[in-house]
């Protein structure tokens, strides 16, 4: 019964407005007009209603969310009153989120509006082009099943299927994917829902296209990409330990040299106290003759066992670390089967997450050029130990060079080092994070390399723009493509005139 009397009051409200402005016409007219596409706005968040992100460390209040629909064409004009109140200034900005995976407010805005893309989740593909049409708000851990049931996989993912496609493409993600570039090679069309209300198609050859692609949201609203798509195929793994010192040579030998097949390929460094970053494990990945872009089966999503155990073991123990380490060393290439292509794509980051109420996981990813691998590992190793940075793991990743995107990080090829650290929630903990973070930041920077964006905002104004020298140029070509502000975000706020 309430239903039908809510649905009746709409009813009543919106003839009485179009019987009004019939009638009044002029500014009668426009005022009720108004009144009109203030009723299709998203309600207000309650008071005291927080967001956050995968951080666990900023819960920001929001004045309301805003939801996509299923389709590209209804989101915009669901979208198309809010934007215009914000552009009149009748409304605070807007951010774009996915599944908010960043960790320093990347996908939130502090009083403003944040916009929920995951309804948009349309998906096809096209076979025989190897291409995919992606909404902006699908999750990988959606697209990858439906890719695998046609024979395909992704052409470039991050290592996990927690993430959204637009989340993917407004950081430019990268993955394990030997000789590779970040995810932009593979996007082939993007259709974006601009600051104006208009839905633009672009290209490689756009402005728009670079600005989007690693742009954070801060150009618009993906609503759907073309991505290019590979036959899946089986994998055969083979594990090769060395002391760090050698891994870039020793990488090269085996995943670049002359006739080589390896198709995906990562590392990891010892997490062990005593032998701190010393010794690697380097792991590839070569196709087995005759499963390429077979149609094959794609085991059940893990949800912990001994590996969750073995891994939050390590958080609090420099003996689990030690323990960790050498099953990593010595067990994991002795239990490695053979594997698809999308079983690899297919994880959830979520299985080893931290349910510690007193601690959160924090994310950093440092990208150094590969020639300075050891410079950078050697100088992170005495700031971590300095700083008794409590490091669970470290994954270093093959990333070729970035010619798509106009705020690369991988402006030559380059080694991605991802670390996973625990930080205490409290004051003293952020503070310790902060000091570590940026002290590795200059690490990173005096191998001419840089660091990531979508974690922890700690980096001072003027290491983002030693890092990035291209920021103050992408942060003008988005005052000119937004110059009503209706796109903003923590990472804009931080910085646009830090």
């Amino acid at each position: 019964m309430a239903g039908k009397g809510s649905t009746r009051r709409r009813v009543l409200a919106t003839g009485a407005v179009a019987l009004g402005a019939a009638a009044l016409g002029g500014v009668g007219g426009a005022w009720l007009q108004r009144l009109a596409e203030a009723a299709r706005l998203p309600p207000p968040a309650l008071p005291r209603t927080l967001l956050d992100d995968a951080s666990g460390l900023n819960p920001t209040p929001v004045r309301g969310v805003a939801f996509a629909e299923a389709a590209p064409e209804a989101t915009a004009e669901r979208l198309a009153p809010l934007l215009q109140r914000i552009a009149a200034g009748r409304e605070p900005a807007l951010a774009v989120s996915g599944a908010r995976h960043s960790m320093g407010g990347q996908s939130l805005m502090r009083d403003g509006w944040v916009l929920d893309a995951l309804p948009l989740n349309g998906l096809a593909i096209d076979a025989e082009a190897r291409v995919m049409r992606v909404g902006g708000g699908a999750l990988w851990r959606d697209v990858v099943p439906a890719l695998n049931a046609a024979g395909f996989s992704p052409a470039v993912i991050q290592s996990n299927n927690d993430f959204s496609i637009g989340g993917t493409l407004s950081v430019n993600a990268h993955g394990w994917h030997a000789n590779s570039p970040p995810a932009a090679s593979a996007v082939r069309r993007l259709r974006l829902l601009t600051a104006d209300g208009a839905v633009v198609e672009c290209g490689p050859d756009d402005e728009l296209f670079g600005l989007a692609l690693g742009g954070y949201g801060l150009f618009g609203v993906i609503l759907e990409a073309e991505i290019a798509v590979l036959p899946n195929v089986v994998y055969t793994p083979d594990f090769a330990t060395m002391p760090t010192r050698d891994y870039a040579a020793a990488f090269a030998e085996r995943v670049y040299a002359p006739g080589s097949s390896v198709e995906m390929a990562y590392g990891r460094l010892s997490v062990d106290p005593e032998r701190l970053f010393e010794e690697a494990v380097l792991g590839c990945y070569t196709p087995a003759p005759e499963t390429r872009g077979a149609v094959l089966p794609l085991p059940a999503l893990a949800h912990g066992g001994v590996q969750r155990l073995v891994f939050r073991n390590a958080a609090g123990s420099d003996v689990g670390k030690a323990l960790r380490w050498w099953l990593e060393r010595e067990a994991g290439p002795w239990l490695a089967e053979r594997v698809s292509r999308n079983s690899l794509l297919n994880e959830p980051a979520a299985v080893f997450a931290n349910r510690e109420a007193g601690a959160t996981d924090i994310l950093h990813e440092y990208f150094v050029p590969q020639a300075r691998l050891w410079d950078f590992a050697d100088a992170a190793r005495r700031i971590i130990r300095r700083d008794a940075g409590n490091l669970l793991n470290v994954t270093v990743r093959d990333v070729r060079r970035d010619d798509r995107t106009a705020l690369a990080y991988a402006r030559e090829d380059v080694f991605g080092l991802v670390m996973l650290f625990v930080q205490e929630r409290s004051a003293a903990g952020e503070e310790r994070m902060q000091r570590m973070t940026r002290d590795l930041i200059d690490a990173a920077i005096d191998t001419g390399g840089t660091y990531y964006l979508p974690y922890r905002l700690h980096a001072t104004g003027e290491q983002l723009r030693r890092a990035y020298p291209a920021w103050d140029e992408v942060i003008a070509a988005q005052r000119r493509h937004d110059p009503k502000g209706v796109f903003r975000n923590g990472l804009f706020e931080r910085y646009a005139e830090a």
